[in-house]
């Protein structure tokens, strides 16, 4: 199955990267990075630095815990 990612992640991606937000020039490099870089990416466009891998691991932990019930 190919990665995709929705409108909102991909405005904000682009944007990180230098790109107005609506620019598809480099979304087969956008789609190269890692879940790790997006998400980090992401959170940084919208002012959260910093707090990218406790956010996946308290999301990962919750979700894995969630059905491990």
């Amino acid at each position: 199955m190919q990665k995709q990612y929705s409108d909102f992640i991909m405005r904000a991606v682009r944007q990180n990267i230098g790109l107005e937000e609506d620019d598809a020039s480099r979304d087969a490099e956008i789609m190269e990075m890692s879940g790790e870089e997006i998400v980090d990416r992401y959170l940084t466009w919208n002012g959260i630095i910093g707090y990218t891998y406790n956010i996946i691991d308290v999301v990962s932990q919750a979700i894995y815990e969630a059905y491990d019930d």
